[in-house]
């Protein structure tokens, strides 16, 4: 049985991402056979480099804040 809605499910046992063959509630991973680390895939690439958006803009502030007691 072959999913209908054809999501991506990613293995963070052996870092394969998959689409599911079987139908169920409980997909399970054609590589290591797992199921306890198998979760939806994440399509947004915004959402993986997230942290990084976050990173850059402490970054800024603490560098702007730095100029602040430097030149005040």
């Amino acid at each position: 049985m072959v999913s209908s809605m054809g999501e991506r499910y990613f293995c963070a046992d052996c870092e394969h991402d998959f689409i599911p063959t079987e139908g169920g509630d409980d997909p399970r991973c054609p590589k290591c056979a797992r199921t306890e680390a198998v979760e939806p895939a994440d399509v947004s690439p915004l959402q993986s480099d997230i942290w990084r958006q976050w990173l850059f803009v402490f970054a800024l502030l603490f560098v702007a804040g730095i100029a602040y007691v430097l030149f005040e």
